[in-house]
């Protein structure tokens, strides 16, 4: 008999959530610094900031998704997508102390 492994949806959803989440915290960031270095930043940076914090918080909601995830047997993808989250949730506060 074939024995299927059991589906790790949380795992699955966690890394579909944290990988956007990371790439826009990236993006977003390098737009402020260049923002930042140009002298533009003053003018977009309400919009920036709410772009980047709503990115780190589908990071965090990611962060979590794989840390619940990590409880079902196939856990690799849980722990990549938390560690993605994290990252990006991290990504943002460094940004956010880089453009200070």
């Amino acid at each position: 008999m074939n024995h299927v492994p059991p589906s790790n949806t949380l795992g699955k959803a966690s890394l579909l959530l944290s990988v956007p989440a990371l790439s826009l915290v990236f993006c977003i960031g390098l737009c402020a610094g260049v923002g930042k270095q140009q002298g533009w930043l003053v003018h977009a940076s309400i919009l920036l900031f709410v772009f980047g914090a709503t990115a780190a918080f589908v990071g965090l909601i990611a962060a979590f998704l794989g840390l619940v995830g990590a409880f079902v047997r196939p856990r690799v993808t849980a722990v990549v997508g938390c560690v993605l989250g994290v990252c990006a949730v991290l990504l943002f506060g460094a940004i956010l102390n880089a453009v200070k």
